[in-house]
């Protein structure tokens, strides 16, 4: 049994650094008990606000995970260190008397070494006990020093994921709205003017994604701010300057180049959010191309109604109702009924 409580500790342990390492350092993603717990916590509380993304109750839900997280990982290092002490009885004595401690006492020690606070009202029985002392001191100092200074570059990350989204919905609420915003009576010049901005701005986002994914619940219930929200209005916006206006008044491929280059890589970052198989195919609601009509857009009139269609975009639009989804939003939310 003791040797078992050696084990468990250990393996707790190291399970718990790994996770930390993985999600603060490696810039791949956060680790396993990382994602499982953002993720299952995410669906919870999105369940609870009935998959509304304008609940207000969402909005606090990346600041709890992220505390949340760090008190996971404080606890795994405390109770695997807890459990190391525990495989052996004499593996903590007490400064005053020489006894044998107690399993509470033994815990209070794992956590005043963890935290190197050190009082000294016990002490390692054993010269190789000094040795594990000092290793989880080492490892508690590191961890607490990287547990902190990961929450500056998370927040950095997500003060730039306003931004964006602000930025985006500058441009219109809409995929119909961006248009007419952007249309100058000849071209859609405007639309390309800060196009090297926005796709520093997407690619630097979706890095920051890859890199610290719990941005991901950092989420708003202003449209303005939702950076999800929007930048869907503005793949369908691409979408249909490449498919539903006239070749002499859109952009050309090589135009669209940059900003069409970083989308595709914010998709391909966020592909593990993929839909999966109990995902029911999308739909949009009807879209309305009076306002572009009136405004004198060259329209390919004969390909309005074919743009609807499941099969236009399809990859893309499948991975973006997906992430619409898991974030309470719809496509009702991006082809409103009145879209000016």
């Amino acid at each position: 049994m003791q040797l078992l409580y050696a084990i468990a500790g250990i393996t707790l342990i190291f399970f718990v650094l790994s996770d930390l390492i993985t999600t603060t350092l490696s810039f791949q993603g956060g680790g396993r008990m990382t994602n499982f717990l953002s993720e299952k916590t995410w669906r919870l509380c999105l369940k609870m606000a009935g998959n509304d993304g304008k609940k207000k109750m969402l909005e606090r839900v990346g600041q709890m995970l992220l505390v949340f997280i760090i008190l996971t990982w404080v606890a795994g290092m405390w109770f695997g260190s807890f459990l190391l002490l525990l495989s052996d009885p004499g593996s903590v004595l007490d400064s005053n008397t020489e006894e044998i401690t107690t399993a509470w006492e033994k815990l209070y020690f794992a956590g005043y070494t963890l935290s190197t606070m050190g009082n000294g009202d016990y002490k390692p029985g054993s010269y190789v006990w000094d040795i594990v002392a000092n290793l989880l001191a080492f490892s508690g100092l590191a961890f607490i020093t990287i547990s902190i200074t990961y929450i500056m570059p998370v927040l950095s990350a997500v003060i730039l994921q306003v931004k964006l989204s602000v930025f985006l919905s500058s441009l219109g609420n809409s995929p119909q709205q961006m248009l007419l915003n952007c249309w100058n009576g000849k071209n859609f010049d405007r639309l390309l003017q800060h196009d090297a901005d926005l796709a520093d701005m997407i690619i630097q986002h979706s890095q920051n994604h890859k890199a610290y994914p719990i941005i991901h619940y950092f989420h708003s219930i202003e449209q303005r701010q939702a950076v999800i929200l929007n930048l869907s209005i503005f793949d369908e916006t691409i979408n249909f300057l490449k498919y539903g206006v006239q070749e002499e008044a859109r952009p050309s491929d090589a135009d669209l180049l940059t900003v069409r280059g970083a989308q595709d890589f914010y998709l391909q970052v966020l592909n593990r959010h993929h839909k999966n198989e109990e995902q029911k195919p999308y739909t949009f609601p009807v879209m309305n191309w009076d306002a572009l009509i009136e405004a004198g857009i060259p329209l390919r009139m004969d390909r309005l109604r074919e743009f609807q269609s499941p099969e236009i975009f399809k990859e893309r639009r499948e991975t973006l109702t997906y992430l619409l989804y898991q974030d309470g939003w719809s496509w009702k939310d991006i082809y409103r009924p009145d879209p000016v």
